[in-house]
Order: C-alpha cells, then sequence, then structure tokens
C-alpha cells in the first residue's frame, strides 16, 4: 500500500493501519475479527482479539518464556501484573517442570511403571 500512495503514506509502527497508514481504530478491527469468526462459525469456535492474547500468553509460559519476557511482550508495566492474571499457567508449567526434573533425577521409577 506504501507504493501505491507514495507521498500520502502516514509512517506509523502499528501492525494493522488505515489503507493510508494512520494507525486503525481498536473497534475496526475488533469488529472486522467478531465478524469472521461469525461468518465461519461452523470451523471457529465463538473467541475475540482478547481471547487470543490470552492463548498468546499462556502458551508462551507454558513453552518456558521467562514471565519477564511475557508480561514484556503483553506491555504490561509489572510482571505482577502478568503472575497474577496467568497464575493458572504458570503453575502448569510448574508442576510440568517437576516432572520434568522427577524423570531425570529417578528415571527407574518412571520406566518401571509403564
Amino acid at each position: 500500500m506504501r507504493l501505491r500512495v507514495r507521498d500520502r503514506w502516514q509512517e506509523t509502527d502499528r501492525i494493522f493501519t488505515t489503507e493510508f497508514g494512520a494507525p486503525l481504530h481498536p473497534d475496526t478491527l475488533s469488529s472486522w475479527f467478531s465478524a469472521f469468526v461469525k461468518a465461519h462459525s461452523d470451523k471457529l469456535p465463538p473467541i475475540s482479539l482478547h481471547s487470543l492474547r490470552h492463548t498468546n500468553a499462556t502458551l508462551m509460559i507454558a513453552s518456558g518464556v521467562p514471565i519477564t519476557t511475557v508480561s514484556k511482550r503483553l506491555g504490561h508495566a509489572d510482571t505482577t501484573t502478568t503472575g497474577k492474571i496467568y497464575a493458572h499457567a504458570i503453575r502448569s508449567a510448574d508442576e510440568a517442570a517437576a516432572e520434568t526434573l522427577e524423570n531425570i533425577l529417578v528415571p527407574t521409577l518412571n520406566r518401571n511403571a509403564g
């Protein structure tokens, strides 16, 4: 689009913009996404953009991404905020880490169990 509109392009750091590069109003994207999900309700669950944000954060935590990195990517000013919101994911990741450590330290117990 930038090449097409040339000098009328407005440079921003946004991913979603108007046809001239200006920031897109958040409601525009939310409305579009909601309509898209509704139009494809036979293939998609009823989700919102905010649901995708939570899924993204939860997947990062479950994959072992440091909470400081997750917090920064979410735009939280403090990791405490991230910790409170995603406590369930942190607990699950901690349980998985404990199980992994147990498998490393006591491999014979887990081999005999199967």
